[in-house]
């Protein structure tokens, strides 16, 4: 779909002026993420309405599905990184003022830390939490659900960084945050793969 075509069909239920204040102060922005909903057309509908996405991409399958999809994603003008090359891809894009957009459940790669989420102890990605707080770009969770009407995207407000704050406190409040709309459309969450944490 081009960018008014999304428009048509989507909309921000909250958040619009979130996201446009941190891009107008041009220190882009951490966009926190859980797999529910639909996390590609959060990035279809932040690029339609002018925030530039960058994000990371591991291997999905056989190397043709993963060629397919990182194209798809290009295609959609979301800057794609490997694994591999990450962190400096990530920098380099908030330090341009883009969006750097990150799934925090079930993470594949990087440092983790471990939440409170849903009712149990789940793995997170740390990243998102040592981004903000080494450049200071605020942290914003994200979900995007289908509606009656088509995709509904809202930005929450950003997650307000405390002195002493570590990045296992930011990210245990972006789970809380998050988990509202899990909690009010649970049939929009699809936790592929192992999530909770064991105890033993």
């Amino acid at each position: 779909m081009d960018d008014e075509e999304v428009r048509r069909n989507t909309g921000f239920v909250g958040g619009y002026d979130t996201t446009h204040a941190a891009l107008d102060a041009g220190r882009g922005g951490v966009l926190a993420l859980t797999h529910f909903g639909n996390w590609d057309m959060a990035a279809n509908i932040a690029v339609a309405y002018g925030v530039e996405v960058t994000t990371v991409m591991a291997p999905l399958g056989p190397p043709r599905i993963s060629d397919l999809v990182r194209w798809a994603r290009q295609r959609n003008r979301v800057e794609v990184y490997p694994p591999e090359n990450a962190a400096r891809g990530l920098l380099r894009g908030l330090r341009a003022g883009r969006f750097v957009a990150l799934l925090c459940d079930i993470p594949e790669a990087g440092p983790t830390v471990t939440v409170d989420f849903c009712g149990g102890p789940v793995r997170f990605s740390a990243v998102p939490a040592w981004l903000t707080l080494r450049t200071g770009a605020p942290l914003i969770p994200v979900h995007c659900r289908r509606g009656a009407g088509g995709y509904e995207a809202e930005a929450h407000a950003p997650m307000e960084v405390m002195p002493g704050d570590d990045e296992a406190m930011l990210m245990q409040r972006v789970a809380a945050e998050l988990e509202q709309a899990i909690r009010l459309h649970p049939t929009q969450w699809y936790p592929f793969g192992k999530l909770y944490v064991d105890s033993g």
